[in-house]
């Protein structure tokens, strides 16, 4: 009787340990099938499929979706004269966080990167004000260099259209010119001549 009751707590703490461990991979067919029920079905199809109520599954592929859904980036670009090293800033949006100054930088082989924001930190160095991981910061560097070189076009495109129009100060000089001549090639009206007496 022992050993029938040992038996069965060894079998017990086997199937405990093969519900904790970790679950087997799923093939290509199983994960396909997996998103068509999280994303595709309908909802009453997915409850079905989990073995949950239509309100749980409702829940679920929300959840998933917002999983699936990368949160929305918007990158703002200020270029400026290039000051040594230094070409521009940049501030980041992502998922309603803003963050700023963010410097677009060359490095020694002449590529632009995203430098992240730091401030002094009163010890005669600086100190970074975000922390992101190596595939983020990858992210952000694409993106900022992607919108710093579509900024620098849209700049030079507005300064050559400028080119080709006349400046301000030339244009008042041939309009004061013109006035000039109008007025030489027009009489003195009478109004004019009463008000010289």
């Amino acid at each position: 009787m022992a050993k029938k009751a040992m038996e069965n707590q060894e079998m017990e703490q086997k199937q405990a340990q093969e519900e904790t461990s970790q679950p087997a991979q799923k093939t290509d067919q199983e994960l396909a099938e997996e998103r068509h029920y999280l994303f595709d079905a309908p909802i009453s199809e997915l409850a079905e499929y989990a073995g949950v109520s239509v309100d749980e599954a409702a829940k679920l592929r929300v959840m998933e979706m917002v999983k699936a859904t990368p949160p929305k980036m918007e990158i703002t670009v200020r270029p400026v004269e290039p000051q040594g090293n230094l070409y521009g800033f940049a501030r980041i949006t992502v998922g309603g966080i803003t963050i700023n100054d963010f410097k677009i930088v060359e490095n020694k082989d002449g590529e632009l990167f995203v430098g992240m924001p730091s401030r002094p930190d009163g010890k005669g160095g600086y100190r970074s004000m975000a922390y992101v991981d190596k595939d983020i910061r990858e992210e952000f560097n694409a993106a900022v260099i992607e919108e710093y070189h579509a900024s620098v076009e849209r700049v030079q495109a507005r300064a050559a259209a400028l080119k080709d129009k006349p400046r301000m100060a030339d244009q008042m000089e041939k309009a004061g010119k013109q006035a000039a001549e109008h007025n030489a090639s027009h009489p003195a009206s009478a109004k004019e001549k009463t008000a010289e007496r």
